[in-house]
């Protein structure tokens, strides 16, 4: 499990200062530290801001390559879709290509919100933005649960495009996560743990750098029954990707640590 990609939705919290940064480590020294922690990072301001290709170079650069990085797509291109989304989608693709060109870009995530419901025009709309994505790893995240079905799963892996899997709370129209009822379409097996906070999930109420809905802490019982997922994604030859994102209070950091610490002490029995 040593080629597993674990990491959390993004890094620049200053609150995880003295929970996962060391007390006295500075801001703009967080990225370096990260990547001495994890192989892995889910870049997601690119959601509210268009990429700066300097920018991720400049990641790529700090942290000498330790990382694989996975970039959220703009909201222009899933939330808030605009008839110029072309002209969107080609800038995106162009100032994210120097970690495509570097071998550290391990996805593209489309996170589309519970309102992009399974119409044609919508069917017809992802389409056209995969298309525009050619030759880049996409990986879709469905809020949705009408978007989970065979013929989605078929035009996906048609299209050689990985569905995200999301462990979330079990509400009415979400994908049901928690019982493995998604199967890991494409050629990764992207894992995304937004915490199971149910009672939060449609409140507008926020905690510091993100809703409340993400405020979730995975026990070590939760952390293990990721295990046999990761282990049949593996065998079916995925490249195995997970993200925490529940990131208020720094649980992120500490689950994203404590499921690394699990894989290892399965590799370390195993040899």
């Amino acid at each position: 499990m040593t080629d597993t990609l674990i990491g959390t939705s993004g890094f620049d919290y200053p609150e995880w200062k003295g929970v996962f940064y060391p007390a006295d480590l500075k801001r703009q020294e967080f990225l370096e530290y990260y990547s001495t922690q994890f192989n892995a990072l889910e870049i997601n301001n690119t959601f509210y801001s268009m990429p700066d290709s300097m920018r991720l170079r400049n990641f790529y650069e700090r942290t000498e390559g330790r990382l694989q990085f996975s970039i959220k797509a703009n909201r222009s291109l899933t939330h808030e879709i605009e008839k110029e989304w072309k002209k969107t989608a080609e800038t995106f693709s162009f100032n994210i290509l120097p970690l495509l060109q570097k071998e550290a870009l391990s996805s593209v995530l489309f996170q589309f919100p519970q309102s992009f419901h399974y119409t044609p025009e919508n069917r017809f709309y992802l389409a056209d933005l995969i298309k525009e994505f050619d030759g880049y790893p996409v990986c879709v995240e469905f809020r949705h649960k009408d978007w989970i079905k065979e013929s989605v799963f078929e035009g996906l892996e048609k299209r050689k495009v990985s569905i995200v899997f999301c462990d979330m709370p079990q509400l009415k129209y979400l994908p049901d996560g928690t019982a493995c009822r998604t199967p890991f379409i494409g050629p990764s097996a992207y894992l995304r743990m937004h915490g199971r906070n149910s009672g939060a999930w449609y409140d507008s109420g926020d905690t510091p750098n993100g809703s409340g809905r993400y405020d979730y802490f995975y026990s070590e019982e939760e952390l293990e029954s990721f295990v046999p997922v990761i282990q049949a994604a593996q065998g079916e030859g995925k490249k195995v990707q997970a993200y925490f994102n529940n990131h208020p209070r720094g649980s992120g950091a500490k689950n994203a640590a404590q499921l690394k610490d699990i894989l290892d002490k399965i590799i370390k029995l195993k040899s």
